[in-house]
């Protein structure tokens, strides 16, 4: 399949080749592998803890940190990904997370982070109780073959000292990852060589892979044990970025199987909300609901 054309022409009316839940791979025509059809079915997480990104919520948390982390609870939620501390110390934010029964497992931080600051961001991060850090981008200047080559250095040597601090280390991707360089080179696939599977996890966010005319199910596929952490936001057959539910990425499908591949932490996301709250209680309403004809209540994750 060419990468470039995956989501190419009327929506649906692509052939792919999917990765079903047993394990075998199946040609579909309409619709696509990764879109279901038509919009907003019920879908179910296969994981026992969701989380939410809270940079969803970023208005929320600089005016109102104790209502909006007392908000996310109240919905269900027990993890978070932190994207800043909205001038709280380390200490500060986890006693408002612990109020609340949330716990930060994850953490964003820039390039420049890893290359300055990072002790002192390791030691936030183990006050925390985080198990992850995540760079969440690459500055424009560095997206080429020998920019990335440098980055993949930095990054080996930021998961080895994150791994001596207990913690693991991953990147987070957007679209332009995928779309090959001069050379042709792919920018992933050159991250995904040049970085070591032991020290640099994968964060997929799932909506910009999409958006990037790429297959999740077959990066699942070849990068099996190194994509530990999902976003979760969903798009319209147009690209538009949408709550979970509300737009066309079949979810159950890919959370069961990135789940088998090693996934431990799934953060709901939507870079633009109308509403924050409504967002990501919508979405985990969508992705807590049991599967269509299993006659299961969901209670929430984490709950008996």
């Amino acid at each position: 399949m060419d990468r470039r054309k995956f989501l190419a022409g009327v929506p649906g009316a692509v052939v792919a080749s999917r990765e079903v839940l047993s394990g075998e791979l199946e040609t579909v025509r309409e619709p696509s592998s990764l879109l279901a059809d038509p919009p907003g079915p019920p879908v179910s997480s296969p994981i026992e803890l969701l989380g939410v990104q809270l940079y969803t919520l970023r208005q929320e948390m600089a005016s109102a940190p104790e209502r909006t982390l007392a908000a996310i609870a109240e919905i269900g939620y027990r993890e978070v990904e932190l994207a800043g501390l909205y001038g709280m110390t380390p200490r500060e934010m986890r006693s408002k997370l612990d109020d609340v029964g949330l716990r930060a497992v994850s953490s964003h931080h820039g390039v420049g982070d890893i290359r300055g600051a990072w002790a002192r961001t390791l030691e936030g991060a183990q006050e925390l109780g985080q198990s992850l850090i995540v760079a969440p981008s690459i500055p424009g200047s560095e997206r080429t073959a020998e920019g990335l080559r440098r980055i993949a250095d930095d990054f080996n040597h930021a998961g080895q000292t994150a791994a001596e601090a207990g913690l693991r280390f991953g990147y987070h991707n957007h679209d332009w990852e995928f779309g090959p360089l001069p050379d042709g080179t792919v920018p992933m696939d050159l991250l995904l060589e040049k970085t070591s599977p032991d020290l640099v996890d994968w964060q997929m966010d799932i909506f910009w892979i999409v958006d990037g005319g790429e297959s999740p199910a077959r990066y699942l596929d070849g990068t099996s044990g190194r994509v530990t952490s999902v976003h979760v936001k969903d798009r319209t057959p147009g690209g538009e970025m949408v709550d979970v539910g509300d737009g066309v990425i079949d979810f159950s499908l890919l959370l069961a199987s990135a789940e088998r591949h090693g996934m431990r932490h799934a953060f709901v996301e939507h870079d633009r909300p109308a509403d924050a709250i409504d967002s990501v209680r919508r979405s985990f309403q969508h992705l807590t609901r049991p599967a269509a004809g299993s006659g299961a209540q969901s209670t929430g994750p984490g709950r008996p």
